[in-house]
């Protein structure tokens, strides 16, 4: 899983390089301002986004890693009242890890890339766009967007219940040379896709 998922090293400015695990909310939110610190590029989005910095999630290991933005106001009637237009949900930041598309990671070129200075460097940083819709078959799915208008994947939501802390919860489990990122939606849907490192 090391070389899957890892660290928001340059973004959080963390030291030391650690086994996959959830950013800590310092983390997460020392994250979260260096990612706002070029508005423009973080609202440069297919769908409008306004994303939620003061509610960051995040995973890391090694030097790739990902950090969940929530939308702002983030309630469930985003996804209960969802029609057939895309509505966000908030922002998914992905270092050196992207999004795989038939079983493969999607090339830079297809994904709206962002160059966010840390401490001693800069890194470049793919910003997915999260949004929810009415499929063709009546019920609502996840739509995870590169830099085109349309979505890079559309993964069914599945209901669930559960307690969670945050808007949005993210976890991520080996599935073969990549992984597969789960995110929990205000603790009513989830919907789980994979992803591979890109470097």
């Amino acid at each position: 899983m090391r070389t899957i998922l890892a660290a928001v090293i340059i973004l959080a400015g963390c030291s030391a390089a650690r086994a996959q695990e959830a950013l800590s909310r310092e983390e997460a939110l020392k994250a979260a301002f260096r990612l706002c610190s070029d508005l423009p590029k973080m609202l440069d989005t297919p769908i409008p986004t306004d994303p939620d910095i003061k509610r960051p999630v995040g995973l890391h290991a090694d030097n790739r890693g990902l950090l969940v933005l929530p939308e702002s106001k983030l309630g469930l009637d985003a996804v209960a009242k969802a029609g057939p237009d895309a509505v966000s949900i908030g922002q998914l930041w992905l270092l050196k890890v992207a999004p795989a598309v038939e079983g493969q990671p999607v090339k830079p070129d297809r994904l709206q890339i962002v160059n966010v200075s840390g401490e001693k460097e800069t890194a470049a940083v793919a910003l997915c766009a999260l949004g929810v819709r009415k499929g063709a078959d009546g019920r609502p799915e996840l739509l995870v967007y590169g830099k085109g208008k349309e979505p890079l994947l559309h993964i069914p939501l599945t209901q669930i219940s559960e307690k969670q802390e945050n808007p949005i919860e993210v976890s991520a489990g080996q599935q073969g040379d990549g992984a597969m990122l789960t995110l929990k939606i205000l603790g009513k849907f989830s919907a789980s896709f994979p992803v591979g490192a890109s470097e």
